[in-house]
Parts: C-alpha cells; structure tokens; sequence
C-alpha cells in the first residue's frame, strides 16, 4: 500500500512540477549533447573522410622515380610485405593559353584499381584525345584544349595529341578540397586536374606508382593505427627501392649500349659512301673547267669590236644631243613665254569686265553726287535769301522797340510785350538759318571734293585698260613670230635620232649575242663554283657529321658510364592537396571538445544538481509527514531518487540521440564549405562519450539528490514538519559605506540585504550566469582570434606578394640574368635574395621543424616582414649577434629570450645559435637571420636559393599571375609560391569554422536562458510567502515584480562581469588547446564580443523577468501564508 501511495506521490510531483522536471531534462539533455555532439565530431570526421577514400579506392601510398617506373617495377612494389595492389600511372603538367590567360592543367591517366573519380555530367573518356576535367574548373562538355608544354619540348613527347576533348566533369579523391597544387611551369599554380585513359600518354615508363596497403581499409584513415600501418609498409617498400634503383639503371645502360653499337655501324657505312661521292665530284667539276676557258676567248673578240662601233655613235649622239638642247632652250623660252602671255590675257579679261563696270559705276555715282552738289546750293541760296528777310524783320522789330521805350512806355504794355516776343522769335529763326546755312556749306565744300577725286580716279583707271590691252597684243606677236622660226626643227632631230638609234639596235643585237655567250659562262662558272663549292662543302660535312657521330658515341659512352641510380621518393597520403588539412580540421574539433563542451556539460550539471538539492529542501514537510505516518527513508528517498534519475536519464538518452547525430552532422556539414565533394555525412553514435557523458549527469545528480535527502531524513519528524527559520539578516558590507547607503531606499537596501542573505542562492546563480556568459564570450572571442590571423599574417607581417624558388641546378649567369630581368621589370616594386631551408632546431628532448630564412639585405628587411613582439609591438631588428625566432616556435620548444637553441646537424654536429629575440608569428615556423651570423654559426657564406618580390600596391590577383608568369618563364626560377594563394586557403578553412563557431555560441545562449530560467523559478517558489507578505502589506504585482527583478539585474550583471574575466581565462586556455602546431591564433578579443554576449545575457534575463512576472502574479496570499504549524 505504501508503495503504492509513493508511486503514486511520485508521478503526481512531475505533474505537480512539470517546468522543474523539464528544466532539470533539458539542462542534462543539452549538456550531454553538446559534449558527447562535440567530442563524437571529430571520430565522426574520420569516419566521413575514410568512407569516401575507400569507396573512391584511395591509393594509401606513391612512389615515384628520377629515372620512370616500370612493369617490372610495379610488379616489385606489389609484392611487398603489407602490399595489397600496386599499379603504375602517368601524370605531367600542360599549359592552357586562354585569352591574355595562361592555365596550368595536370593531366592524369585513369586507373583501373586506384583513386576512381566521381563523374559530374557526361561520361569517363573511352579512347585517347578524351578527357574528364576537374568540375571545380570553367570547362564544360564538348570543350577543346588546346596544350603547351611550357617548355622548349613538344606536347606530343608526353601525349599522342595536343587537342583534349572534354566528354565529362567529376572530381578525384586526391583533390578533396579546392587547392589543385603546385607546379614548375606557368604561374606556379594548377589551375584543374584532367584524367585521360593510359594510351594518351606517349611514355615508356610510368611517372608514379599507387599502392594500397594491406588491412588499411579496415582502419580508420588520420587514426594512429592507420598511419603506424601506412609507415610500415612505408619502410619496407623503401628497402626494395636501392635494388630496383640499380635494376633500372642496368636497364637504361643495356638499351643505350645497343643503340650505341647501331650508332657505330651507321658512322662506318657513311664514311665510305662519302669518300665515293666526293671523288666522283671531284672529275666532272675539272671537265667543266676546260669547256669555260674555250669561250671566254670567243667572247673577248666579239667585244673588242662592238666597241669601237659604240665610239662612233657616241660622237654622233652628242652633236645631235647638244642641237636637242640648243632647240628645248628656244622651245621651253616659247613655251614660257606663252605661259606669260595666256595668263596676262587671263587676268586681263577677267578683271576689264569688273573694271569697266566699276567706272561705269563711278561714272553712274559722280552724276548723282553732281545732281546733289546742285540740290544742296539751290537749298543754300533759299536759306540765305530767308537769312536776308529775317534780318530786315529784326531790324524794323528793334526799331520799333526803341520807339515804344522811347516814349517811356512800361514794360507790362501789351504791345511792348508782343513786340518783344515776336523779336525773340525772329532772332531765334536767324540763329536756326544760319546754323543750316554753315552746315550746308560744309557739305558742299565735301561733295565737291568727293566728286573732283573719284572723276580722276576713273579717268585714270580707264586710261591704265587701254594700256594693259595694248601691251597684250604686242607680247602675242611676238610669240607667233618666235614659234614660227622654231616648227621646223623638231622633223630634223629627229631624222638624225632615228639614225643613230638604228645604228645602236644593231650593236646592241650583237651585244645581246655575246651577253648570251656571257651568261652561259657565268652560270656555267656558278655551277662551277657551286660544285666545288658543294664538294668543299660536302667534303666538310661529311668529316664534321663524322666527327660529330664519333663525338655523340664518345660522348654517349661517357653518359652510359654517368647514368646514376634511380633514387626513389616514397610518400603517403599527405602529399596530396588538403588531405592533412582535413584531418588537422578533425584534430581542432577533438581540441575545442576537450575543453568547451567540459565547461558547457559541468555549468549544466552543477544548475540540475542545484535544482534537485533545492526540491528536496522544499519538501521538507512533505518528508517529514512521510517519516511520521511510518514511511522509511529509503521509501522517502526513492521518489527524489526516481525523479532524478528519470529526468537525467531521459534527458541523457535525448542528449545522445539529438546531439551525436544533430551536433557533428552540423560540423561536418559546415567543413562541407571545404570539402564539398564527400558524398555522405557519416555519424555514428559513439557509445563511449555517450556513456561518460550519460554516467556523470547520472551520478552527479544522483549523489547530490541522495545526499540531500540524507541530510533531511537525519532530522526528527517533527523538526521537518516545521518550516526552517528563515536567515538571520546582517549587516553587508554597503551598509558601513554610508553616504552610498543613506542615498538607497527601503526597496533597494531590502534588495541588496536579501543578495548578502541567501549566499548559496547568490554564488549559486553568479556561477551560472558567469559560466553561460563566459561560454558565449568564448564562442565569440574564438571567432576573433582566428578569423584576424590572416590579416594579421600576410597584411601586417609578411607584405610581400611571392616567393619563388630557385633551380638547384641554376648557374651563376643565370641568376645574374634573372637579377637584372628582376631589377628592370617595372611591374616589380622590390625583391630581395633569401636562403629558405627546413632545419630541426632541438632545445633538450624538444625537436621542431622550422624554416631557416637567411635575408640578404639587412636594412630592407622592413619592406618584406615586420619584425616584431605581439604584446608590445615593438620592431626588431636582425643583428649579426643572433637569429629571431617565431612566438609559437619559441613557445613549443620553451625558448626565451637569451637562450641557445641547436640545429640539428647529424653529419658535422649540431650548430648552436642565441635566439636574441622572439617575433610575433601565426602561420608557420620561421628563424630569420643575418648572412654574416650565418656564416659564423655554418662556416660558410649563405647560398641564396629563393627570393621574395613585390608587385604594385594596386594589382590584382590576374596582374599578380601575369608577373609570376614572367618569373616563372627565367631558366633559373623552379617554382613560385604566392601568398594570396595562402591567404585564400587559409581563408577557405577558417570560414567552415563559422557554422561550428555558431554551434558553440547559440548552445551556450540556450543553456544561459534555461540556466536563468531554472534559478528564478527556485528562487520564486523558495520566497513564495515573503513575496506572498508583500503583497498583504499593500504591494501591487508590478512593485513585487520589481522587487525580484533588482535582484535578477544585479546578479545578472554581476555574473556577467564574472563571465567577462572568467571567459577571458577559458579563451585564452581554449585558444592554446585548439591551436595545432603550425598555427598558432590570436589572444585577443574584440570589444564587440564583450557587449554581445552582455547583450545576450541581459536579453535572456530581461525575457525571463518577463516570464516570472506571470508567476507572480499566480502567488496566492491566503495559502502562501496559512499556517503550517
């Protein structure tokens, strides 16, 4: 009955408290996702990338060979210990002209057993001349490529044709991200892959050769089992490799040592052929000889005569010429002359008519004038004669006036008046008269003028007519009398021209004999010249073509006797392109779920753990009902057990069913962004996680759940009945700072009070909000730290744009020619010599593969790398008194500033060198040094074997191909490496972090909102009959809301400050833990970061007031303060 009643009280307390049970559910359920999600990523990574190298039968090893790989070769390397198949291939590298475009393209055969490519669209090519090309290229369908070499060889060395056409598009699990690789012709980089069938390849040995090991299927690709397997084998097919090096070179020996006996046979044939030859020629040219001296004695006969013959004529040819000239000098007078006249008679007829109008123009203008002149006098005559009246008028007015005035008659008299007036306006009339008159005179005195000068102007101008006209004439008669006396001249010369020329046709028809004569001499001489030429020049052939083919066998013989062993090169699947990239991604998410999801899962577990011990000490009374009425304690406990241990382990079970599916399929997809070409996302549950993960939160809980009811049980009956005292107040430490307390009213001292009151609930929900605000500000500070190193490493640190490699082999004159092609190349700004060599630097027990860099020119370093220290920034300079060593070399060899370190040297020992200072570095291993300390640690002057350079600010990536190009193209130069390739890659791998980034910082704000959401409802239910007495004593809903709220906004803010410092420390720990050796990311993080995850958390709290306030306003007065005595 009892258990009944129990079972019974236990389901009824998860309806009872549903948002409890949930809570404390999905709080484990998240934890345990996100750290069973996280961890299960990376194996769930490998087992992605495995899945699709054995379905696409991805060689685990290659070998490849200085002098080519043969069957018999292949067929050695197949029966290697641990060596399951073997198979030769071919492969080399073509240029692709396209537009102002050069494109490097490698060609690869396609294998039977090997590497199986994917198709995209069309089909696998089936003859030689088709090709499937790479489907992250531009090429499509039907497609023709045309192939360079990019060397001085044909195409048709390598291939049987130079035309590719494309009858498909698919990918190759040896390219599995964008990254083609690099190569020694064009710009340096290889643009698509191609794979063509075996036949297309015009070689008689193969280029490589693939195998596959062994029991390496089975094995999970990047494991240790895997590359311990791979490097066993490795070793063993290496042993074969010094024998099958001798077979080979026996091999080319035994070939060559026959041609050379063909070589020989040949040289004898040819040397007695062309004694036989020469001879013969030798006989006909003496013959011909003869035959040419008879008829050059002929010919100087014939000549001696013509040549008399021709002085004669000549004679005669100059009298006639000298009359010719005598005649063309009166003739050309003539023709001058009548040139004169034409045009004067020209000019004369086209100007008489214009002249002649003009006169009569004139004539027409001066008989007007005249008309004028006499107008103007008639018009002068009538003034005067008004002048003559007016002047007799004012003389009779005057009188007139004197007489009135003489009679003394006053001046207002009407008559006086009038008379005056009428004298006025007669003087004024005069005045007005003799002005005209004077104005008319003047015009007269003008016109007359006008009309004498321009009537003796015309008189003129007809006058100078007449004489031009006369002048005309008379040069026409004398013309006619001059071309009259010279008519009959011509008709005589050339009677006498006609002479001569007859005379000279025939010498010239006896000329033409003899030149005949001449010529045939003359060709038969060449022919002559030419023979012995030819036999001069035959004979001399003939003993170089000797001397040569006796030279190519001398030297053929001493090439034999040089031919060296071939060396081999043995390599496992990290040569190819980004297939280390993929499992160093794999290694950084085993790195972050190390760490991030520990703190996720224990800030998850330590809120369920809390909420369960709060259950248990609310229920008190519940227990100690229980125990009264004769319940044992294990009875009692069974049910907070059982709530605890269903809603863990339900929560665990749909944390591992969500979170090992949902969390790696997400990573996984977002390295997609990569690795696009994987054709299923694998994610097994890993079991292993799943249980550690399941086991903690159940034991956690469990126990915590298990020892607070312990605690209770303990007591009397009658003691758990009643409720516990409430805690005593005291004084906080604000209350002694009294000008900040007296200023704070009775809510906000009551709020700060309760604060200091409930420490467990305090630091309890401190803890909680610190923890899920350090969790974001990491997901954030992640973000920053990794996402700057690219822009920190190749925009602040390294500013040069390229390295390019030099040619072992490369002689003095060529470098100098590639030094003077660099410094007269206005597309580069600056370049600079360095010597670039992988070194092992040892420090103890600590070993570490580094670049030594030697830079050539000490005081232009600054335009190439910024030497300098991350915290301080402040610059270096390379001093011949020791190296600088980059941050993150320094740190993984424990290195510091002043201390030795050692170069790794097994033939001579090793060199000591001082690290003088540590430089701030985040991509690769770097020791820069000065050429004078490198010669004092090594004992010789650096040899330089690369250099970096510079291109304009402005170029972009297409102007920077079309420089490398040009580099690329010297004979010294091997290889070009350029950095925005780098920064490309780099880029492409950390933007596939964003998508986990965003993982880890909406994980981290979920359980912040449960987090926040879980504690306020404890701290609710926990104060149910305080908030309940506030609302008797007058409060109204949004007062004791408010009340709770200052509380929650004070803790809120106080936890994230917390979080701050406490995400600072977990980033910087979280950050030096996901760092993979080679990498090393930025310590900081951005303000930004800080105010979002602020924002986030005070979003979170503000939007769980929001939801408390409606739980407040449920608090019944009348039951929360009954009596429970």
């Amino acid at each position: 009955m009892k258990k009944k009643a129990t079972r019974k009280d236990f389901y009824m307390e998860i309806r009872k408290s549903p948002g409890r049970f949930l809570s404390i559910f999905f709080i484990v359920a998240m934890g345990v996702a996100f750290f069973s999600g996280i961890r299960s990523s990376e194996p769930s990574m490998r087992i992605t990338g495995d899945s699709y190298f054995d379905s696409a039968k991805l060689m685990d090893i290659k070998a490849v060979t200085t002098l080519g790989i043969t069957d018999d070769d292949v067929k050695a390397l197949g029966e290697v210990d641990g060596v399951a198949k073997a198979e030769g291939a071919y492969s080399a590298d073509f240029l692709q002209k396209v537009k102002d475009e050069e494109k490097v393209l490698h060609v690869m055969s396609l294998q039977k057993e090997m590497n199986q490519p994917t198709v995209t669209e069309g089909r696998l090519p089936k003859k030689a001349g088709e090709c499937l090309v790479d489907d992250e290229s531009d090429y499509k369908v039907g497609d023709k490529i045309k192939l360079s070499s990019g060397t001085d060889d044909a195409v048709t060395d390598t291939l049987t044709t130079d035309t590719l056409t494309v009858v498909g598009t698919g990918n190759s699990p040896c390219y599995i991200s964008f990254n083609r690789g690099s190569t020694t012709i064009g710009t340096g980089s290889i643009f698509a892959f191609a794979l063509v069938t075996a036949d297309s390849f015009n070689l008689d040995v193969y280029t490589e050769a693939y195998l596959q090991v062994e029991g390496a299927k089975d094995l999970t690709a990047y494991t240790d089992a895997y590359e311990n397997r791979i490097e066993d084998v490795m070793k063993s097919v290496k042993k074969i490799t010094g024998k099958r090096g001798a077979i080979r070179r026996q091999e080319l020996v035994d070939d060559a040592n026959e041609k050379l006996d063909d070589a020989r046979q040949k040289l004898k044939d040819g040397q007695e052929e062309a004694n036989t030859k020469l001879a013969d020629a030798a006989a006909q040219i003496a013959d011909a000889q003869a035959q040419l001296d008879s008829g050059r004695e002929q010919i100087s006969d014939g000549r001696n005569q013509i040549e008399a013959a021709k002085e004669t004529l000549d004679q005669k040819q100059r009298e006639l010429d000298a009359a010719q000239a005598e005649y063309q000098a009166g003739a050309a007078k003539i023709a001058s002359g009548r040139a004169e006249y034409e045009n004067g008679l020209a000019q004369y007829q086209a100007n008489k008519d214009l002249a002649t109008a003009q006169i009569e123009s004139g004539r027409s203008q001066m008989e007007t004038l005249a008309d004028q002149i006499k107008q103007d006098k008639g018009t002068k005559e009538a003034l005067d004669s008004q002048i003559t009246e007016l002047q007799s008028q004012i003389e009779t007015v005057t009188k007139q006036i004197e007489q009135l005035e003489a009679q003394n008659v006053p001046d207002t008299n009407e008559d006086l008046i009038a008379l005056k007036e009428q004298l006025t306006q007669l003087e004024t009339g005069l005045a007005t008269a003799q002005t005209n008159s004077a104005g008319l005179e003047q015009k007269i005195a003008y016109e007359e003028n006008v009309y004498q000068t321009t009537t003796d102007s015309l008189d003129q101008a007809e006058v100078q007519l007449r004489d031009s006209e006369a002048a005309l004439e008379q040069a026409r008669s004398e013309l006619e009398a001059g071309e009259a006396a010279l008519s009959g001249v011509p008709e005589q010369l050339a009677a006498g021209q006609s002479q001569i020329n007859e005379a000279r046709a025939e010498i010239q028809s006896q000329e033409q004999t003899l030149s005949e004569g001449e010529a045939e001499i003359i060709s038969n001489q060449i022919k002559l010249e030419e023979a012995k030429q030819d036999y001069a020049d035959g004979k001399k052939v003939a003993e170089e073509e000797l001397a040569d083919g006796q030279k190519k066998i001398d030297d053929a013989e001493a090439e034999i006797s040089d031919i060296p062993e071939a060396k081999w090169y043995v390599y496992d699947r990290s040569t190819l392109p980004e297939y280390s990239g993929y499992g160093e991604n794999a290694d950084r998410m085993r790195a972050i779920g190390k760490v991030f999801p520990v703190i996720f899962f224990l800030v998850a577990a330590l809120i369920s753990l809390t909420s369960m011990t709060r259950m248990v000490e609310e229920q008190r009374t519940a227990i100690g009902t229980m125990k009264a009425l004769g319940y044992s304690k294990m009875a009692i406990a069974s049910k907070y057990m059982g709530y605890a241990i269903l809603a863990t382990v339900g929560g665990s079970i749909f944390g591992v069913l969500v979170g090992e599916k949902l969390l790696p399929y997400i990573i996984i997809y977002a390295y997609g962004i990569l690795y696009h070409h994987l054709p299923a996302i694998l994610t097994p549950y890993n079991w292993y996680y799943a249980a550690v993960a399941s086991g903690i939160s159940i034991v956690c809980i469990t126990a915590a759940t298990f020892f607070a009811c312990y605690k209770e049980l303990m007591a009397q009956p009658a003691v758990l009945m009643r409720p516990p005292a409430p805690k005593i107040g005291k004084r906080v430490l604000l209350e002694r700072v009294g000008f900040v307390w007296r200023h704070l009213n009775f809510s906000w001292k009551s709020t700060v009070r309760n604060l200091m009151r409930y420490k467990k609930r305090f630091f309890m929900t401190i803890f909680g909000i610190s923890g899920c605000m350090a969790l974001m500000l990491v997901g954030f500070g992640l973000k920053d730290s990794i996402f700057e190193i690219t822009q920190l490493q190749y925009k602040e640190i390294q500013v040069y744009d390229g390295v390019a490699y030099l040619q072992d082999s490369a002689t003095d004159e060529e470098k100098e020619t590639l030094k003077k092609d660099l410094d007269d190349n206005p597309e580069i700004v600056r370049h600079m010599d360095t010597r670039m060599k992988n070194v092992t630097l040892v420090n103890g027990k600590k070993e570490r593969s580094t670049v030594e860099c030697v830079l050539s020119d000490t005081k232009d370093i600054p335009d190439y790398v910024h030497l300098r220290d991350r915290k301080t920034k402040e610059t270096y300079t390379l001093s011949d008194n020791g190296v600088i060593l980059s941050e993150k070399t320094a740190k993984l060899l424990d290195i510091k500033e002043g201390d030795t370190v050692e170069i790794k040297d097994e033939e001579n020992g090793n060199q000591k060198v001082k690290v003088e200072h540590i430089c701030e570095n985040y991509m690769g291993h770097y020791m820069y040094m000065t050429p004078s300390y490198y010669e004092k640690v090594h004992g010789e002057t650096p040899e330089y074997n690369s250099f970096l350079y510079a291109t304009p600010s402005d170029y972009g990536i297409k102007k920077m191909k079309a420089v490398g190009k040009e580099i690329i193209n010297e004979d010294a130069v091997l290889s070009i490496s350029y950095i925005y390739d780098i920064q490309e890659q780099l880029d492409d791998m950390l933007k596939s972090l964003n998508l986990v980034i965003v993982v880890l910082i909406v994980s981290a704000g979920m359980l912040a909102f449960v987090v926040l959401y879980n504690l306020n409802t404890i701290n609710i239910t926990e104060r149910q009959r305080e908030l309940a007495t506030l609302k008797v004593l007058g409060f109204y809903d949004p007062e004791v809301g408010a009340y709770v709220y200052r509380e929650n906004i004070l803790l809120t803010f106080i936890g994230a400050g917390a979080g701050c410092i406490l995400g600072k420390i977990l980033h910087r720990f979280i950050i030096e833990t996901v760092e993979v050796d080679s990498v090393m990311f930025g310590r900081n993080i951005d303000l930004s970061s800080f105010l979002y995850a602020l924002l986030f958390t005070v979003l979170f709290s503000l939007i769980i007031n929001g939801v408390m306030y409606f739980k407040l306003k449920k608090i019944d007065m009348v039951e929360s303060l009954k009596s429970i005595e």
